[in-house]
C-alpha cells in the first residue's frame, strides 16, 4: 500500500502591509545598499531624481582624484575619505531609482560613465600624488614614473568598465554582476582605502593595482569573448520549443535498470501527492517545502548502501564556529555510485520540482562538485551554522535535501521571509528521516543543522539544480574556493579543473 506523503507547513506569515500602491522591490544584499536604500526613501516623491544623486558622486569623486593628485599624507586622507562617501553615493541613485520607479536607459548609462571616470581619475592621481612625493623614484624595477602605474591601472579599469557594458547590452545586467560575500561585493574593498593611507600605504596600494588591475582586465576579455561567442537567447517561443527538445533529448538517453525502476517507484509514489496543494505551500511558504516521506522504500535502501559504500572517501572538514563535519562530491559518487547520478536526472524527480518551482529546472554543469553531495554528520559536534546556499549562478539554485540516514537528534532549523522586506518572518525545525524531503530557492531560505549529539549519525544526500548554468570568470573563482576549503578539499575539486582543462 502505498502512503500518502504528508506536506509539514510553517506558519503562515503575516501579511504585508502599505500605505502605496507601488511595489517594494527586494531588500538589497549588501549593506551598504540597504543603508542607502533607507536614507534616499524619504526623496522618492519629491523633485530629486536617481541623475541628481549620480552629479553628486561626481563631483565627490573628481574632488577625491584631486586631493590625491596633490601628494602627501594630508591630502592622501582627505582622499581616501572622500573615496569612501563617493562609493557609498554610488549606490544612492540606484536604490532611489529602484524604489520610485524613476529609472531611464540615459539614466543608467550616465551612472556607468560617471563610475568609470571617478574610477580611472581615482587611480590617475594616485599615481600624481606618489610621483609629486618622490619625483625621481620608480615604485617599481622597470623605468615607469608612479604617474604611469597610476594611468595604466586606470586604463585597465576603463577598459574594464568597457567590456562590461557590452557585455551587459548582451545578456543582461546578470551577465556582470559582482561577487558577494558576507553582504558586501567586490568593489566594497575601496571601503578600506581610510586603513591604507592612515598607514601611509598608498605606494603599496598604487603598485597593487597597477599590478592587478590590467590581470583582472585579462579575466574580463576572456569572460568577453565568451559571452560573444554565445548564441544570442532567443525568444520566448522558441526558448519553450529548445526547452522541450532538450528535455526530450535527456529523456531518451538510456538509464541504468535500477535508476529505471526507481523513476517508476518516484512517479507511482507522486500520483498520491496533492500538487495544487503542494505548489500553494511552497508559494506562501516563500519558496520552501518539507514532506516527510517522499522516496520509496527502495529507494532509500538504494542510497542507504551508496552512504556505506563510499564512506572511506568522505572528506572531513572543519571551519571554526560555522561548520564541521564530512562530505562527499559529485565527483567521487560519479566513480563510485553512478545510481546516484541516475537519481539525480530522474525524470519523474525534475518534473515533479518544477511544478513546485514554477520554472525551467536544469542539471548543474558536469564540474560542479555539489550538483549531487552525501554529507555526513558521524562526529559529536557535526554541524552547519546559520546561512544561505547563496547562487553564484547568472539564475537561481535550487536546493532539494533527502533523508537517507537518520540516527540523531540533529534539526534543520530555518527562517522564512528573511529578505521580503515589511513580511514578519516565520521559524521553524525539522528533523528529515529516510525517504524524507525538503526543497527551497536557497537564496531565500537561512537554515542551519544543529550538532550532532553522542553516538548518533546522520547523512543526507543533496540535490542542486539551477535556472541559468552560466557563471561569471570570478565567481566561478570564489565558487571553486569555498568548495576546496569548506567541502570537497582542493585535491578533488582542482583535479577535476584541471583534467577539464587538459581535456
Amino acid at each position: 500500500m502505498e502512503t500518502i506523503p504528508k506536506i509539514i507547513s510553517a506558519p503562515a506569515a503575516a501579511p504585508a502591509t502599505s500605505n502605496t500602491a507601488r511595489p517594494v522591490p527586494p531588500r538589497p544584499r549588501q549593506y551598504d545598499a540597504r543603508l542607502a536604500r533607507w536614507m534616499v526613501a524619504p526623496l522618492v516623491d519629491t523633485r530629486v531624481s536617481p541623475n541628481h544623486l549620480t552629479t553628486l558622486r561626481l563631483i565627490v569623486g573628481l574632488a577625491c582624484a584631486w586631493a590625491f593628485a596633490q601628494g602627501g599624507y594630508a591630502m592622501a586622507n582627505l582622499g581616501a575619505v572622500l573615496l569612501v562617501l563617493s562609493n557609498f553615493i554610488d549606490h544612492t541613485d540606484g536604490e532611489l531609482a529602484r524604489i520610485s520607479g524613476k529609472t531611464s536607459r540615459i539614466g543608467h548609462l550616465y551612472d556607468l560613465a560617471s563610475d568609470a571616470l571617478v574610477t580611472v581619475l581615482l587611480f590617475g592621481g594616485i599615481g600624481m600624488g606618489v610621483a609629486a612625493v618622490a619625483p625621481d623614484q620608480y615604485p617599481l624595477p622597470v623605468p615607469l614614473s608612479a604617474s604611469a602605474l597610476g594611468w595604466i591601472a586606470g586604463i585597465a579599469v576603463a577598459l574594464i568598465f568597457f567590456l562590461r557594458m557590452r557585455i551587459e547590452d548582451r545578456v543582461g545586467k546578470a551577465g556582470t554582476k559582482q561577487a558577494s560575500v558576507g553582504g558586501f561585493e567586490t568593489e566594497d574593498v575601496l571601503y578600506l582605502m581610510p586603513l591604507v593611507t592612515l598607514f601611509d600605504g598608498t605606494r603599496g596600494f598604487l603598485i597593487a593595482a597597477a599590478i592587478g588591475a590590467p590581470i583582472f582586465a585579462l579575466l574580463v576579455i576572456a569572460d568577453y569573448v565568451r559571452v560573444m561567442r554565445r548564441a544570442l537567447p532567443v525568444e520566448a517561443g522558441e526558448s519553450a520549443a529548445t526547452a522541450e527538445a532538450a528535455t526530450a533529448v535527456e529523456a531518451v538517453q538510456p538509464m541504468a535498470p535500477a535508476a529505471f525502476a526507481a523513476d517508476a517507484e518516484i512517479e507511482r509514489a507522486l500520483d498520491a501527492i496533492d500538487f495544487d496543494a503542494a505548489t500553494r505551500e511552497f508559494k506562501s511558504q516563500d519558496a520552501f517545502i518539507y514532506l516527510d516521506k517522499f522516496l520509496p522504500k527502495t529507494v532509500t535502501e538504494q542510497l542507504i548502501a551508496v552512504v556505506r559504500s563510499v564512506t572511506p572517501n568522505v572528506n572531513r572538514n572543519y571551519l571554526p564556529g560555522h561548520k564541521q563535519g564530512g562530505s562527499v562530491s559529485r565527483h567521487t559518487l560519479d566513480e563510485l555510485a553512478p545510481f546516484v547520478a541516475e537519481l539525480y536526472r530522474s525524470p519523474a524527480l525534475m518534473r515533479f520540482l518544477e511544478r513546485l518551482a514554477g520554472e525551467k529546472l536544469l542539471p548543474s554543469p558536469q564540474d560542479d562538485p555539489h550538483a549531487y553531495a552525501l554529507y555526513y554528520y558521524t562526529r559529536p559536534g557535526d554541524h552547519i551554522g546559520w546561512h544561505y546556499d547563496t547562487s553564484y549562478y547568472k539564475g537561481r539554485r535550487y536546493t532539494l535535501l533527502l533523508g537517507v540516514v537518520d540516527q540523531s537528534s540533529c534539526k534543520l532549523e530555518y527562517r522564512l521571509h528573511t529578505r521580503n522586506p515589511g513580511v514578519a518572518q516565520v521559524e521553524g525545525a525539522v528533523a528529515y528521516p529516510p525517504g524524507a524531503l525538503v526543497f527551497f530557492d536557497g537564496d531565500k531560505l537561512h537554515h542551519r543543522i544543529t550538532p550532532l549529539g553522542e553516538n548518533e549519525e546522520r547523512v543526507s544526500l543533496t540535490f542542486e539544480y539551477v535556472t541559468d548554468p552560466r557563471m561569471g570568470t570570478w565567481q566561478r573563482f570564489i565558487s571553486n574556493m569555498k568548495d576546496a576549503i569548506a567541502y570537497f578539499g582542493f585535491r578533488q575539486v582542482f583535479r577535476q579543473i584541471l583534467g577539464r582543462t587538459k581535456r
